[in-house]
């Protein structure tokens, strides 16, 4: 096919499609795929068109015109809508940044800081139990680990050299309340401390953090239904957008409205003023 040939077939395709209009507006232009009905808007426009009941072409297209512009008011709402939805449902992800970003050991979630308060009160039950459970009860070794390093920290050491010459099981022997007691008790002995001192303040600390790690969770829920609460609306620059793309649909629908309005009262013999005053607000508004 030549150039001048194709040019006039794309002109032509062109053309018919706006020859296949619905009352001068089509689906095509004004549906958006995959978000909304074709049938919908078709009812609407109808409607429309029936509400207002135009006469000759010019005041079709007005009223044409008005159902596209409420329909995309329409559209506005349901933007705001799902803004809202997506600014909620992004609530945990943008928790867990805002602590990321925060370079802090905080929970970056509800899950993990109940994680975290169970791992404490499990420990505390732990040492709370080193006299009274059965001496060979194993241990879970990530627990065993987490109560040693506590101690070590508390005396600004690392866990290898504050377990300098303390005895362990053996590499694949797991723990247990009896080893574990052994290890408490050399450690009291090589400070010069009483067990039973020793044995009664790791029991305060680590009930103290059980209740920190307890309180944590809680407060990570509360900051997150405030975020939730706050999400109500959408974010101020979607608000700002929402406000100025309304404004002009606004404008427009007023516009169109009140040049209807006029010719209809023409049309029925009804006398209508040369000069209609309109305000759409304030100026840049």
């Amino acid at each position: 096919m030549s150039p001048a040939k194709q040019k006039k077939s794309n002109v032509g395709t062109a053309m018919s499609r706006l020859n296949a209009r619905i009352h001068g507006i089509t689906s095509q232009l004004i549906v958006v795929p995959g978000l909304e009905s074709e049938e919908e808007w078709e009812a609407h426009l109808e409607a429309t068109l029936v509400d207002r009941a135009p006469v000759g072409a010019v005041e079709t297209q007005l009223v044409e015109r008005i159902a596209g512009l409420t329909w995309r008011m329409r559209r506005v709402e349901r933007f705001e809508c799902e803004s809202i939805a997506i600014g909620r449902e992004r609530v945990d992800a943008d928790f867990a940044k805002m602590q990321k970003l925060s370079f802090t050991d905080r929970a970056r979630s509800v899950a993990e800081a109940e994680r975290r308060a169970e791992d404490a009160r499990r420990c505390l039950d732990i040492i709370e139990g080193l006299l009274q459970m059965p001496p060979d009860t194993a241990l879970a070794s990530a627990d065993v680990e987490a109560i040693l390093a506590d101690l070590a920290d508390q005396a600004n050491e690392n866990l290898d050299g504050f377990m300098k010459g303390i005895e362990q099981p053996a590499a694949g022997v797991r723990w247990t309340f009896e080893s574990l007691l052994a290890a408490f008790k050399a450690l009291a002995a090589r400070d010069g401390e009483a067990f039973q001192e020793v044995l009664a303040g790791m029991i305060a600390r680590a009930t103290v953090l059980a209740s920190s790690q307890q309180m944590e969770v809680a407060s990570i829920r509360e900051e997150l239904d405030q975020l939730m609460r706050e999400r109500t609306l959408p974010d101020t620059k979607t608000i700002d957008l929402i406000i100025r793309y309304e404004t002009g649909l606004n404008r427009m629908l007023y516009q169109a409205l009140s040049t209807l309005e006029a010719m209809q009262s023409r049309r029925a013999g009804t006398p209508t003023t040369l000069h209609r005053v309109q305000a759409y607000g304030l100026p840049g508004g």
